[in-house]
């Protein structure tokens, strides 16, 4: 079951803004990439290839961290971060 989002996340999900997603690689360390998304109701949605590293590192361990930078207001608040783990599909 999909956590709601809240109207702010919401915001920052659907404006052209900047997110970086975070997995973790096999021996525990991160792996942060700037990453497109959108949303489809309250699921986020990730832009990325099955062959890519971010999606062979959420297949082995679904913790991952999604941070969104509000462009127009970049160091006034204006980020939202996320957590939680990946639900299995």
């Amino acid at each position: 079951m999909a956590i709601p989002l809240s109207n702010e996340i919401r915001a920052l999900l659907d404006a052209p803004n900047f997110a970086h997603l975070a997995t973790l690689m096999a021996d525990g360390s991160p792996q942060s990439v700037p990453i497109w998304v959108g949303r489809e109701g309250d699921r986020i949605l990730i832009c990325t290839g099955e062959g890519s590293l971010k999606a062979k590192n959420t297949r082995r361990d679904p913790r991952v961290s999604l941070s969104i930078i509000d462009v127009p207001r970049p160091v006034q608040g204006g980020a939202a971060s996320w957590s939680r783990n990946r639900e299995a599909s």
